[in-house]
């Protein structure tokens, strides 16, 4: 029983490689990377650089009927939760929210895109759905069978 507990910096890499902590990041920082590059992806050539920053009642109501905005932000959301914990469920909305803002930089020069500042609005419907799903299943979950920490 003298065996002492080895720390982080004594195993094997490939040990550290698949700590648990790398494991609950892995997915919300996937989905990240695949979405970026989907968005980034220019089936019908490229354009100058453009931007709308206009912000009104109704180019905020024209980008809130953007379902994959909505549902990936989501997904995005509940994994954020999964890989930062509840207590940091600020920084997965934070991340979240920096990803639909990358979404919207990277179609700057994609034909057929029009990026736009409020597109950002149905991300943050997104965000709100993915918090009510996570805060649902916390309520649901016993106390010790917690997956969001």
């Amino acid at each position: 029983m003298q065996r002492a507990k080895k720390d982080k910096g004594s195993r094997p890499l490939w040990q550290q490689a698949v700590d648990l902590d790398v494991m609950r990041k892995l997915p919300f920082w996937m989905l990240a990377c695949v979405t970026m590059l989907v968005a980034y992806r220019a089936p019908y050539g490229r354009r100058p650089a453009q931007f709308d920053w206009d912000i009104s009642w109704a180019a905020i109501e024209w980008s809130l009927y953007k379902p994959l905005h909505i549902l990936m932000c989501t997904a995005l959301m509940v994994l954020g939760v999964l890989a930062y914990k509840w207590k940091r469920w600020w920084l997965a909305a934070l991340l979240t929210m920096l990803v639909g803002l990358g979404w919207e930089i990277a179609q700057t020069t994609v034909a057929g895109h029009n990026p736009r500042l409020a597109d950002l609005a149905p991300d943050f419907l997104g965000v709100v759905l993915g918090w009510l799903i996570v805060e649902g299943i916390r309520h649901a979950m016993k106390p010790d069978d917690y997956l969001f920490g």
